[in-house]
């Protein structure tokens, strides 16, 4: 077979570049192999190749001033000009080693190429492969990085790796990630590791106290963590010397790191070496802290040496190499205090040494250049059986109709049917508990308070235990585990059993318990604020835990720290004295909430209208008998009353009580013996010479008069909807200030003719406002509960008695209406300091709108705060289609019955 290898630069030391030459070298004895470079930067390649390979550069720039592309006539001008110009076949977004030049030297041989397969090792090279090849040989693309953590060659992998014969990857999770990326469009994904190089690797004897590690000295090593690691264990280990091989830009930075932390005689930082070999001969230990690795090539030498490896679980590769406990130890990523332990650990324990380097050494065998180099003719013979039946298509997997898998989960999604949050909330934390109970003696949970999710601690020894208790405890099947996207790794999610079992190979920081979020394409009622937060903490070598992230407590724990028990959602668990008491970024007042409503499709409420309206002088008859004032569009009801409650019992459970405010209607379905809910007619909080009103601009004026009224209190119209679970902190401040959502909508200039009530209200308020403090308002509000104070409002009610007390008693909405509660009262608390501008997610939908049915499927997306579905008197569709389309959403929105709901 006449196989190609492409790849940037064979002079450099570089992994890339040392797996195609080990791979190359491995086939050369029975295929035609040729290795071309796009650049040449040295008299010769930094690692030996066979002489049985053809090596060909495709452009030398050994030169700066005069590069050169064989068999190409450029004046050095011009070569040097093209040299400097971005490239085309590879921009410099995708991969900024590309020039114009390298396009010349691309453009030059790949278009001729005789070759059965061409491997490409960046998707740079992929990209300009697929652009420039002829239509014979087959292109197998290695991905030698962690596809999901690239911060380059994302989009050019993305956009050639479809029209590729095959995308080799590193590890399962790396295939998994492709398959979800691309979806039917995937070409034939495999796993291959990196080989081993070829030649004799001497064994150690693990009594030389060396610790070695080697890479390029970039930020993505991070060899800076390796060295704090080490000095935090030097005086514990004063025999003990950390050594780094590699060249990079980071050296000066080592250097000076080594020298402030007292370490230049314990730490050497001796450049690159040719073969590593040798070195890994000297070593006892080998240690990788890297933020991502494909599959580090560092550890398949040193474990073929016989070296124990101490490594970080970055994505991707050492997870798939580092068995804890069998050929090494793995560590929670970017923990230096989980580092030092881990290599404390190591150094002093010498039978632990000695047995995961015999671990190591077996573990190496199974990258035996040969036997990966037979697997990978396996991999080019199927192509190319491929090919000739199909030739290259765009997408083969689309031509074939077949769908790649995407990653695994262990089960199919389930829903928490007939569960409130809070319940689901209760039971995740619940189950959390019970696994941590089971799995460590020293766990405990911080509190949410108010924010975020509980989060159960224990320490990082204990996780391998947890992971396994949660997935053989029977936990209900609608939780599920998620990995959360963290160092490099993608989101991952499964039953607590199948993603438990998966994860205990790694050691990773974090995972949550929490219900799936979508069943079957629907956002579920608990998808959203139900989570509990996993976390294990590595123990540094002085004996405390230490927090793989910030949180509003500690990033220590001592050891024997005493708990205490507390209880949160329900469920007993322990925790620090200090988390158990109340934090000062939350709401500890008793917040009400209050509807105001009225049933339009009563005749007797609607006699009385007409009556009232009837009564009054002829010109104010004539004024209020308007759609906007007093047509029944305005009170016409589809009982969104009784979702709108739902929404409050779903969402939001630490509601004290709720308020029905009407004229004395009462819902059929309300059980008014119910403790959390209680009717207020009219009469009892307004003015008799005020009654009977239909003006809700008039019923506002009074409703902080409602008898065992909290200070702190809601205000819902009731087509007002809570969206997704909401704590108190979205609505009021700490100290008891009231939120003030912005609509972005102005008020506009005053007394335009034909403005709707509403409107001259916002006029009437920006006046008295104006002539009180001098500020005008300029924006309406959103429509979303309106946090109210009931001090605010009795203030409010003396200090412009006139316009409050001529508002109560207009029965209908009017040209001299100021809006209380929904424009007034916000504004004036901004002016005194008694309210905020906050942000929420807001909807305003008017389900006259002729797409009705498209924007409340939207809805069901569940992801905003609060939505409110306006009326209107012109509708887009016949009143009973518009009714059955809101009512089929309100059911699927708000499925589960209140307890104040007649029979439910």
């Amino acid at each position: 077979m006449r196989i190609g290898y492409l790849v940037f630069n064979l002079d450099g030391m570089g992994g890339t570049s040392r797996a195609a030459i080990t791979q190359a070298n491995a086939l050369a004895a029975d295929h035609h192999v040729t290795l071309l470079s796009v650049t040449r930067s040295g008299e010769r390649p930094h690692y030996e190749i066979d002489e049985r390979i053809e090596v060909r550069y495709l452009v030398d720039v050994r030169d700066s001033d005069a590069p050169a592309v064989p068999g190409v006539d450029l004046a050095p001008a011009r070569a040097k000009a093209l040299h400097e110009a971005a490239s085309l076949l590879v921009p410099a977004r995708w991969d900024g080693q590309f020039t114009g030049l390298c396009d010349v030297g691309l453009e030059r041989v790949l278009p001729h190429l005789k070759l059965d397969v061409l491997v490409t090792v960046t998707p740079g090279l992929l990209a300009a492969a697929i652009q420039l090849l002829p239509p014979d040989p087959v292109v197998v693309h290695q991905e030698h990085r962690s596809t999901s953590d690239r911060t380059s060659g994302l989009e050019p992998l993305l956009t050639f790796a479809p029209r590729a014969d095959v995308v080799a990857v590193f590890t399962p999770a790396m295939a998994d990630w492709m398959h979800d990326q691309l979806g039917d469009s995937s070409p034939e994904i495999v796993v291959v590791p990196n080989p081993l190089p070829l030649g004799f690797t001497p064994r150690s004897r693990l009594d030389n106290p060396v610790i070695v590690t080697a890479g390029r000295l970039v930020q993505e090593k991070q060899f800076n963590r390796l060295i704090e690691a080490f000095a935090q264990i030097a005086d514990r280990l004063p025999d003990w010397r950390l050594r780094i091989f590699g060249d990079g830009d980071k050296r000066g930075e080592l250097v000076r790191l080594v020298r402030m932390l007292g370490l230049y005689d314990r730490v050497e930082l001796p450049g690159a070496v040719a073969d590593m070999r040798p070195e890994w001969a000297k070593a006892s230990i080998t240690a990788l802290t890297s933020r991502t690795e494909g599959f580090p090539l560092i550890v398949q030498e040193a474990m073929a040496a016989g070296v124990p490896v101490a490594s970080y679980d970055c994505a991707s590769g050492p997870r798939e190499i580092v068995q804890h406990e069998v050929n090494g130890l793995l560590v929670s990523p970017d923990s230096i205090a989980g580092m030092a332990a881990a290599l404390l650990r190591l150094a002093t324990d010498v039978d632990l040494r000695h047995a995961l380097g015999e671990g190591a050494y077996r573990t190496s065998r199974q990258y035996d250049a040969f036997a990966i180099a037979e697997r990978w003719v396996g991999v080019f013979s199927s192509a190319r059986t491929r090919r000739t039946s199909s030739g290259r298509l765009v997408s083969r997997a689309l031509a074939a109709g077949a769908a790649k898998p995407g990653r695994r989960s262990g089960g199919r999604p389930v829903d928490a049917a007939g569960l409130t949050p809070a319940q689901v909330r209760e039971a995740a934390l619940a189950w959390a508990v019970k696994a941590a109970t089971e799995s460590s003696d020293e766990w405990l949970v911080i509190p949410a308070h108010g924010a975020g999710a509980p989060v159960v601690v224990l320490p990082m020894a204990d996780r391998d235990g947890f992971l396994k208790a949660v997935g053989g405890l029977g936990v209900p099947p609608y939780l599920s585990l998620r990995d959360p996207a963290q160092h490099g790794w993608p989101e991952r999610r499964g039953t607590p059993g199948f993603l438990g079992d998966d994860l205990r190979r790694g050691m990773t920081p974090r995972v949550f318990l929490e219900p799936w979020p979508e069943v079957e394409g629907r956002t579920t009622v608990a998808g959203q604020g139900c989570s509990v937060e996993v976390q294990f903490w590595e123990r540094h070598v002085e004996g405390y835990l230490v927090s793989p992230g910030p949180n509003p407590y500690t990033t220590r724990i001592p050891p024997e720290e005493r708990v205490v028990d507390h209880v949160i959602d329900g469920v007993e668990v322990r925790t620090l004295p200090l988390m158990a008491v109340p934090t000062v970024s939350e709401c500890r007042f008793p917040i009400d909430v209050v509807y105001t409503w009225v049933d339009g499709n009563d005749p007797e409420w609607d006699a009385a209208r007409e009556a009232r309206i009837a009564g009054l002088p002829g010109s104010a008859s004539s004024t209020v008998h308007t759609r906007e004032s007093s047509g029944r569009a305005r009170f016409v009801s589809r009982d969104e009353l009784r979702y709108s409650l739902r929404s409050v019992h779903l969402f939001a459970p630490w509601v004290r009580t709720i308020y029905l405010v009407t004229s004395g209607q009462v819902p059929a379905w309300l059980d008014l013996d119910h403790p959390g809910i209680r009717v207020v007619p009219h009469a009892e909080i307004m003015p008799a010479e005020a009654l009977p009103t239909f003006n809700s601009h008039a019923i506002e004026t009074s409703l902080h008069h409602i008898p065992g009224l909290a200070e702190h209190w809601l205000y819902f119209n009731d087509d007002f909807f809570l969206g997704r679970p909401i704590r108190p902190e979205t609505l009021f401040s700490p100290a008891g200030l009231s939120s003030v959502f912005f609509a972005q909508a102005t008020i506009g200039l005053s007394d335009l003719p034909g403005s709707p009530p509403w409107l001259k209200a916002a006029w009437n308020n920006r006046r008295l406002l104006q002539e009180e403090f001098g500020a005008v308002t300029t924006n309406a509000l959103a429509h979303a509960p309106y946090a109210l104070r009931t001090s605010v409002l009795t203030e409010i009610e003396a200090r412009f008695a006139e316009a409050i007390s001529a508002t109560t008693r207009s029965p209908f909405r009017s040209d001299t209406d100021v809006s209380t509660l929904s424009s007034f009262a916000q504004h004036y608390g901004l002016l005194t300091g008694t309210a905020y501008p906050a942000t929420a997610d807001t909807v305003f939908l008017n389900i006259a709108h002729p797409i009705l049915g498209w924007q409340l499927n939207q809805l069901l997306g569940r992801d905003q705060d609060f939505f409110c579905l306006a009326d209107h008197h012109d509708l887009g569709f016949r009143q009973a289609k518009v009714d059955q389309l809101v009512d089929d959403f309100m059911q699927a929105y708000f499925p589960i019955a209140a307890p104040w709901e007649k029979g439910g």
